[in-house]
């Protein structure tokens, strides 16, 4: 199910302000992992439940992802990427999670199994294949 450009608008707007809630920045350099998210990263409403989760991955860079799982089953995750945010959906994976961008020109694709998480690219072509971003992210502790 697509979700409609009012929903979609309405989406973007909740997922920003958790993105802003929760300090969401990709850092280049290790930071501490206490910098700048404050625990418990865990906000919820009548009808959805986020989650905020900090990976570290390959190079040290620190990414954060914010989870929002709406009442009527329909989950999101938020990020910030090369100066973007992204609004990416839930969709079937064969294990774990996967994550894609509903903005198909910038399309980010977020895969998560267990701890582990990997950020690819795809171009709008059919003969695009996915580029690796940001590979061997690990959630940190503190946010498990």
């Amino acid at each position: 199910m697509k979700p409609t450009p009012r929903l979609r608008a309405s989406l973007l707007g909740l997922a920003l302000a958790l993105t802003a809630l929760a300090g969401c920045a990709q850092h280049r350099h290790p930071a501490p992992a206490d910098a700048a998210l404050p625990l418990p990263a865990t906000i919820e409403g009548d009808r959805f439940q986020s989650r905020t989760v900090r990976y570290q991955c390959e190079g040290g860079t620190l990414l954060d992802v914010v989870y929002l799982n709406l009442q009527d089953g329909r989950s999101f995750a938020t990020l910030h990427f090369a100066g973007r945010t992204a609004l990416l959906q839930n969709r079937p994976a064969a294990s774990g999670a996967r994550y894609i961008a509903l903005d198909e020109q910038h399309s980010l694709r977020w895969h998560t199994k267990g701890i582990e998480g990997t950020l690819r690219f795809m171009e709008a072509s059919d003969t695009a294949r996915e580029q690796i971003l940001l590979n061997d992210c690990r959630a940190l502790p503190a946010y498990r």
